[in-house]
Parts: structure tokens; sequence; C-alpha cells
């Protein structure tokens, strides 16, 4: 509950209404699953980092990027492992070990996880989990389920934070000319840091009124003019795009 992923700017999308971007976020996931053509694909990923780009800058940007290209260099590791049915594109001898079909599936998936962990990102980098968790209360979601998204706001980053601190650490304990870092104790330190962080979770899940029958609920979203137009955007724009590249 140490690390809040928000980060300060003054751009439009820090400007959008949360509700309007809960909605513009879940719309948008959505349509990513409907669309399968190269350009399409490729679109759906490039749209999320142009707006992180926009509203975060370069430096961000690659950063969100590094957190998520090791999924994605994994995927196309594997990718002889995927469907190897179809056109022949690489063998080595009689087996065969990329085909069009393999590499368009794992594209697929690629891009999918790419746009639906930049827009998630630039949600929660754009706007305080506070507001968040408000704008999930407008649409009347349960308050365990609110709760459950803050949790998820608040803790993934800070282990994030935890793994690279461990990390670090632990390649400054390398002799020199070696590479890399040990694994388990890598692992080791992170489950103790994890357990260690049972007690301010248990005081976070009580300071917001779980188990109580009465929540201590946040301050209600104020209404603001153009918050009709911002959710009919948020609706229109992935429906549009989708249409354009399906």
């Amino acid at each position: 509950m140490n690390v809040d992923s928000y980060i300060y700017g003054t751009g439009f999308y820090h400007r959008y209404d949360i509700r309007a971007k809960l909605l513009f976020t879940l719309v948008y996931c959505i349509m990513v699953f409907f669309v399968h053509s190269w350009y399409g694909l490729l679109l759906s990923a490039l749209i999320p980092a142009a707006l992180y780009l926009y509203s975060l800058g370069v430096k961000e940007l690659l950063r969100s990027i590094k957190k998520i290209l090791p999924v994605v260099v994994l995927l196309f590791i594997f990718l002889p492992l995927q469907d190897r049915s179809g056109h022949a594109l690489l063998s080595l001898g009689s087996t065969v070990l990329i085909t069009s079909e393999g590499l368009y599936r794992v594209s697929r998936l690629a891009s999918r996880f790419m746009s639906l962990s930049m827009i998630l990102m630039l949600l929660i980098a754009t706007e305080r989990s506070e507001n968040i968790i408000k704008g999930l209360r407008y649409y009347h979601l349960p308050y365990t389920v609110s709760l459950l998204f803050s949790l998820i706001l608040r803790f993934i980053p800070y282990l994030g934070s935890v793994f690279e601190a461990i990390r670090d650490s632990m390649s400054l304990r390398l002799t020199e000319g070696k590479r890399g870092i040990p694994i388990m104790p890598s692992i080791t330190a992170f489950a103790v840091s994890a357990v260690k962080m049972i007690p301010e979770t248990a005081a976070a899940l009580e300071e917001r009124g779980f188990g109580r029958k009465e929540h201590r609920d946040y301050a209600k979203l104020e209404n603001k003019p153009f918050l009709f137009p911002e959710l009919l955007l948020s609706a229109i724009l992935p429906v549009i795009l989708f249409i354009i590249v399906r």
C-alpha cells in the first residue's frame, strides 16, 4: 500500500473524467478480442502506446514497454511449439519450426497482450487509485469488488518495485565477471517481503471497512458539465476503430 502508480501530468487523458476513462478502457479491452486483421492488431497495440507517449512521455513509455517485453519475447521464442500446420516458413530438415498460421497466432496473442497491458497501465498511471475506486462505485459495483480492484492497483506496482529492488541488490553482490542474478535467493527474498506485507494488508482492509456491515465509502464524484459527451465518446471511439480495422 506504499506505492501509488499515479504519475502526475496535465494532459488531456489526465483531465479526462475517470468514469469515461473506465468506460473507454472496458470497451477497448473488449474490442481488442474482435480484431483479427494484421494491420488491425498492429493498430490496436499502437493506439494505447501513442496515448501513453502523449500523456506521459518517452521515458515512461519505454519503462512500460520494458515491463511487458519479456513476455512478448517468450511468446516468440516458443513459437515452434505453436500450431505448425499450413505453409512452412522455416524448417530444420524435415521438422517444420515456423508456419504462417503459427506466426499469425502468436502475433495476435502478443498484440492483444500488449494492447490490454498498455491500456490498463495507462489507466493506473494517469489516475489516482482512490478516484478509480470512486469511478467503480459510480457504476454500482459491489464494495468487495471495488476493494479488490483497489488492492490489485496498489499491490501489483508495489510488488514490482520490491522485485526490482531485490534484483538490483542481488546484482551488486555478484562477483565481477558474472552475469545475471541468482534466481532462488531472489525468489526467497521476494517471498519473505510478500509475507511481511500481510499485517499491512490486514490493516488496510480493516481501515477500508472490510468485514463491517457499514463500509467506509469514498466521497462521491462530482458531476461535470461534459461528463455525458466524454462517456459517449469513450463508448463510440473503440467501436469506430473496430469498424475500420476489423
